[in-house]
């Protein structure tokens, strides 16, 4: 199991962020260059505030065509299932990529906290990652490192990276409204 986690400190007030990035998750991922997009699927409202959110998400960047032709996939993309809970500010997710879903356990949290006095929000991205023993055995033997660290690659990096970029934007967009 690998672990992997993003912070963001950004100068907008919690509320503002928790319900920005909730609720405008596509037109953020407009403004990141890593993202192609940010497709929602689901939005069912649960008891108590509480909000699941599915999204589809696609990369900007392309899988390598090495790589390409036996995963039978040439994008990198991930749908991501959530469930905000506004009485803990804990945002708590699941991530089941395009390549080797069923093979593959990505789960985690965002934290929403205040910071700078009331100012400002941390927000601390954690999560974890477990790709099955034996899910790349389908590939060619000389296939199966590569892989295996291009899907690591993508989980441990991207997706912080992505995250963290989409916190950034939905302070942007919430300054430039100001």
């Amino acid at each position: 199991m690998k672990t992997f986690q993003a912070l963001a400190v950004v100068k907008q007030p919690v509320d503002l962020m928790w319900e920005t990035v909730r609720d405008r998750m596509s037109d953020l991922g407009a403004m990141v260059e890593d993202v192609e997009s940010i497709t929602p699927i689901e939005r069912t409202d649960l008891s108590e505030g509480r909000v699941r959110l599915v999204n589809e998400w696609q990369a900007a960047q392309r899988i390598p065509e090495l790589l390409a032709k036996p995963l039978k996939v040439s994008t990198i993309g991930w749908v991501d299932t959530a469930v905000w809970d506004p009485a803990t500010m804990v945002c708590t997710w699941s991530i089941q990529p395009l390549v080797f879903p069923d093979h593959i356990d990505c789960r985690g949290t965002t934290t929403y906290e205040a910071a700078m006095g009331g100012r400002g929000t941390r927000v601390t991205f954690q999560g974890s990652f477990d790709l099955a023993p034996g899910a790349l055995g389908g590939l060619a033997k000389p296939l199966e490192r590569p892989v295996g660290g291009f899907v690591e690659s993508i989980i441990s990096t991207m997706i912080p990276k992505n995250t963290r970029k989409i916190i950034e934007a939905a302070a942007a967009q919430l300054a430039a409204q100001a």
